[in-house]
């Protein structure tokens, strides 16, 4: 918002005061521009950004009513509402998708997804895959709340798009690309 902003007043004093703020204009232009193209390069991007900053406020309201009520944070509950508030088109309900995902996370679902993602899109050798999934096997082995959100985002891309996207965002997740 605050470029869009910056687009509009460059490109007014470009207009009325001098052609030196052209500059300023095409530099604000490039970068949203670059913006935009990273945002709808892959499919996962177009539903992870959203859903994260909708967590944020899930989870803001879920901490200050667990505070007013004087018990401890629930994940579940802040991934509900975080559902409520993006409200995606699923197949499931929004009770039986966080359980299920939270089923799928111990039991490492997304291994065979992400094997797929590795060996289709990536072009790894079936060894050098699964040494990564290994790695990667280390790393789920956590009970991070910030990873179940992701899961259920990765549910969300699942049911929009497809399961070896879903396979995708999840070992960009693992591999710190998810940002």
């Amino acid at each position: 918002m605050i470029g869009w902003g910056l687009l509009i007043v460059f490109a007014v004093l470009a207009y009325t005061s001098s052609w030196w703020f052209l500059l300023g204009v095409a530099a604000l232009a490039l970068w949203k521009a670059n913006r935009w193209y990273y945002y709808s390069s892959r499919p996962w991007r177009k539903v992870h950004f959203p859903m994260m900053r909708a967590y944020a406020a899930a989870s803001g309201i879920e901490s200050a009513q667990a505070n007013r009520e004087g018990r401890a944070f629930d994940v579940k509950t802040a991934l509900l509402n975080l559902l409520k508030m993006v409200n995606p088109k699923v197949s499931l309900d929004y009770e039986a998708l966080i359980q299920r995902e939270f089923e799928r996370h111990e039991n490492f679902y997304d291994g065979a997804l992400m094997q797929e993602y590795l060996l289709k899109r990536k072009n790894l050798s079936p060894d050098q895959a699964a040494s990564m999934l290994e790695k990667i096997r280390e790393l789920a082995n956590t009970p991070d709340n910030g990873l179940m959100v992701r899961m259920v985002i990765a549910s969300v891309i699942e049911d929009q798009f497809s399961a070896l996207d879903r396979g995708e965002y999840l070992f960009q997740v693992f591999s710190g690309q998810a940002n």
